[in-house]
């Protein structure tokens, strides 16, 4: 008997149990990303999801491989539209040799598909709905073949393995959250900056919730009148906490490098246009995403541009901040957040003087805003699975970032016992 050698089966062996992984669900889709591409082979893998807002649904890129990380979160697509959208509403596979040629193509400013034409969509499929897509692209003279269609279609099970799985896990926190309300829960993740916090579990505003409480008539002025003005005061106050707290010098270093977008009259000029045409909120939304997916156009420098494009992001949020008089967090809150922060939002945070930050997704101990949080004495976390199923704004959290655990609604004995660790003198 013939034994088949092939080294991508081990790959495609391991795919389930990579989908089920008890990770957040955007590191899970990640991880089945690089999979994917590597066993097609592919040299871009990305993963879309269906979310609801109150304009209908929408394809959002929850995980990529081949674009920047900063597109994941940025690149969206109205069900129905595009090549993907198309494969999304109709449930069928569409392959296309290149893609820009097909009615349906539509194409996303500033991502670059144009180097990647090769085009292969399988619809994501759960209980006779399409709950995402699974889109794989390639160079030019690649194109898929039949093989790679079938390939991908039971590549796709994992997706939705992934996410059948993550959205069974999210039930059972919610049911086991109602029977036990009140009593203390242990979420694992990794500890990114020691110490411990404890305080209320707050969420950061969007730019949509920042823009509700925006009031046009405020001095008779426009939105984009108030720009310049807003960008100024986030400045001074971002240089007030720079002066305030104990940072070392690398963390300084990566906070003068993030600060030169603050002085660029080119950006401040683009943020005053885009909020004219646009609004307050969609407006600022716009240049966010501009910058997040330039950097997909950059062949060298790349990292140098997701890093910008991440401070760009934060620096929208906070300059809509200002305009509206709402900070982004309250004193001695425990800040959840989804994704990584760049050094811009690390440093608002220490300067807010949050008692702890969490975030459900990866972030390096080596990255800026790991620094800032370390040298602002901020107990942090990472890669907590379940952080949204099992915590809400106003629960109280207890943060060790030397365990890198987090306990929700912990009791008075648990903090009591937290804390006299926390004083106790170390061995000699």
């Amino acid at each position: 008997m013939e034994i088949l050698e092939d080294p991508r089966l081990d790959r495609i062996f391991k795919l389930p149990e990579r989908a089920a992984e008890a990770r957040p669900l955007p590191q899970v889709l990640r991880g089945l990303c690089e999979e994917v591409a590597a066993i097609l082979p592919a040299d871009v893998v990305s993963v879309y999801l269906r979310e609801s807002d109150d304009e209908g649904d929408v394809l959002l890129m929850r995980a990529n491989v081949g674009f920047p990380v900063t597109a994941v979160g940025n690149v969206a697509l109205p069900f129905g539209e595009g090549i993907t959208g198309f494969a999304a509403e109709c449930m069928r596979p569409v392959i296309r040799e290149q893609a820009a040629t097909d009615t349906h193509f539509r194409a996303v400013d500033g991502l670059g598909e144009e180097r990647f034409p090769a085009f292969l969509a399988w619809p994501v499929v759960r209980d006779g709905r399409a709950e995402g897509v699974l889109v794989v692209q390639r160079a030019a003279m690649r194109p898929f073949s039949d093989e790679d269609l079938a390939l991908v279609g039971a590549l796709a099970g994992a997706v939705v393995l992934a996410t059948t799985l993550a959205e069974q896990r999210r039930r059972e926190a919610h049911a086991q959250r109602g029977v036990a309300e009140g009593r203390e829960v242990r979420l694992v993740g990794r500890g990114v900056a020691g110490g411990l916090g404890l305080g209320r579990a707050e969420l950061l505003p969007t730019l949509r919730e920042l823009a509700e409480d925006y009031e046009p008539s405020i001095e008779g002025l426009a939105a984009s009148e108030l720009i310049g003005p807003a960008v100024e005061s986030v400045t001074r106050h971002l240089e007030r906490g720079i002066t305030r707290l104990a940072l070392g010098e690398s963390s300084r270093a990566d906070l003068a490098r993030a600060r030169l977008v603050l002085e660029d009259a080119r950006f401040r000029s683009e943020l005053a246009r885009e909020v004219d045409a646009r609004g307050l909120a969609p407006g600022l939304a716009a240049i966010a995403r501009r910058y997040a997916l330039t950097a997909a156009q950059a062949a060298d420098g790349g990292d140098w541009l997701a890093d910008r494009a991440a401070e760009v992001t934060a620096l929208c949020r906070l300059v809509a901040a200002q305009i509206v008089g709402r900070p982004l967090c309250r004193p001695g809150s425990a800040v959840l957040l989804a994704e990584r922060p760049g050094s811009l939002l690390a440093l608002e945070l220490a300067a807010r003087r949050a008692s702890a930050v969490i975030v459900a997704d990866h972030l390096p101990r080596d990255a800026a805003a790991s620094r800032i949080l370390r040298d602002a004495g901020i107990a942090t976390v990472s890669d907590v699975a379940g952080l949204y199923d099992w915590s809400r704004p106003g629960d109280t959290l207890l943060v060790d970032g030397d365990k890198g655990l987090v306990w929700v609604s912990p009791s008075e004995a648990r903090v009591a016992t937290a804390k006299a660790s926390r004083s106790e003198p170390p061995p000699s």
